[in-house]
């Protein structure tokens, strides 16, 4: 016999109706988590029934693990590790330095999430609410280019980056732009060429006509 198959992927619309009836035996908000869909991972088993969901909240460098819910709780040993491997992938596709959650499931410490120090606990961004060191546990996923700045720094670096990427995007355009002239160049040169060859082919057979 072999053993199920389950899939983790981003939600979807599609699955709001099993999600709502999920956040709301968890006595979650789930109105407005309705409205933060796509925060949410979810894993499927093969029938395509949804069995669990967690969702990633997202601010600069910073993630945080939040709402978690599962259909069958026998599975859950099952299904975080899938659900991990999706949220560390979208995380490095956002570059995310440090995921943060107040989820207190043992899984969560035995993947390396720990209680922030002092100083780790002083970046928890706003954003993501209060700051109760007593709940919370961190990662740190990779290294924060960040990490020795001031605000005003970083927001001088961030601005350099995005000065870089649309002058790289600009360039791109440019070379764009020149190969556009190229490929217009030679297809004139062709036409040229091609104009000239039928000019001289119908002066040739006008002189081979016969005269009355």
């Amino acid at each position: 016999m072999t053993a199920p198959q389950f899939q983790a992927r981003r939600a979807t619309l599609d699955d709001l109706p099993a999600l709502r009836p999920l956040w709301e035996a968890e006595r979650l908000d789930a109105a407005a988590l309705e409205k933060r869909l796509t925060e949410f991972q979810v894993v499927c088993g093969e029938d395509g029934r949804l069995l669990g969901a967690v969702g990633l909240l997202r601010h600069q460098q910073h993630g945080l693990l939040h709402s978690e819910v599962f259909a069958d709780f026998a599975l859950t040993d099952t299904l975080r590790p899938l659900l991990w491997e999706r949220l560390r992938t979208v995380g490095r596709n956002y570059t995310l330095a440090r995921m943060w959650t107040r989820e207190s499931s043992q899984f969560w410490r035995g993947i390396g999430f720990d209680p922030p120090d002092e100083e780790q606990l002083a970046k928890f961004p706003g954003a993501f609410g209060e700051a109760d060191a007593s709940r919370l546990l961190s990662l740190k996923v990779r290294d924060d280019p960040f990490a020795d700045m001031t605000p005003e720094q970083e927001e001088v670096m961030l601005k350099q980056h995005l000065r870089a990427d649309t002058e790289k995007m600009l360039q791109q355009a440019r070379s764009m732009r020149m190969v556009l002239y190229g490929v217009l160049g030679i297809f004139a040169i062709i036409l040229a060429i091609g104009a000239t060859i039928a000019w001289r082919y119908r002066n040739r057979q006008g002189r081979r006509l016969p005269r009355r």
